[in-house]
C-alpha cells in the first residue's frame, strides 16, 4: 500500500504542476492581449491628435480667405501677406504659435454691373460714379512646421458695392 500512496502522491503534484504552469501561460496571454491594446490604443490617439492639427491647419486657411474678403471690403488696395495672429480662433494668439498663413495678393478678375443698378456713362454731368461688383481671385495657404502640414484655399471673392475704376491699383 505505501507504494500505491507514493505513485498517488507523485500523479497528483504532477497534475498540481500543470495547473501551475496552465495559469502561468494564460496569465502571459492576457498581459499580451493588453500590451497589444494599449499599444493601438496610443497609435490611434496619435493619429486623432494629428488629425485634428491638420484641420486646424485648414481652418485656418479658410480664415485667411475669410480675411482677406474683409479686408478688400474695406481697402480695394490690400496687398495681401502674412495674417496677423488672433484673427481668428482656428489660428488663436495663444496658442504655439506654430500656424503660419499667408495671402496672395489679390487679382482682380472682372467687375459687373448688378441687376438694377444703373448703368452710367463715363462722362455724367452730375459726377456719379458707377457702382459695380469686383471679382478677385485669392490664395490663402496655411502651414504647420510640427507636423509638416500645409493646406492652400484658392478662392475668388466677389466684393459689392465698389466704385468703378479705370486707374490700375
Amino acid at each position: 500500500m505505501t507504494s500505491r500512496r507514493c505513485a498517488r502522491a507523485r500523479g497528483g503534484r504532477r497534475e498540481e504542476g500543470f495547473i501551475l504552469f496552465l495559469a502561468i501561460f494564460v496569465l502571459l496571454i492576457v498581459t499580451v492581449a493588453g500590451l497589444a491594446t494599449m499599444l493601438a490604443t496610443s497609435t490611434d490617439l496619435t493619429l486623432s491628435g494629428n488629425e485634428t492639427k491638420v484641420s486646424k491647419v485648414f481652418y485656418a486657411a479658410d480664415s485667411g480667405v475669410g480675411y482677406s474678403a474683409a479686408r478688400l471690403r474695406s481697402d480695394v488696395n490690400f496687398i495681401g501677406g502674412q495674417m496677423p495672429v488672433g484673427v481668428s480662433s482656428n489660428y488663436a494668439a495663444s496658442g504655439s504659435g506654430d500656424i503660419q498663413v499667408t495671402i496672395t495678393r489679390p487679382l482682380i478678375i472682372g467687375w459687373q454691373v448688378q441687376h438694377g443698378d444703373p448703368l452710367l456713362a463715363q462722362g455724367t454731368t452730375y459726377g456719379t460714379p458707377q457702382v459695380v461688383e469686383n471679382l478677385f481671385t485669392i490664395s490663402s495657404t496655411a502651414s504647420a512646421t510640427s507636423i509638416q502640414a500645409s493646406k492652400t484655399i484658392k478662392a475668388d471673392i466677389a466684393i459689392y458695392p465698389q466704385v468703378l475704376s479705370n486707374v490700375p491699383r
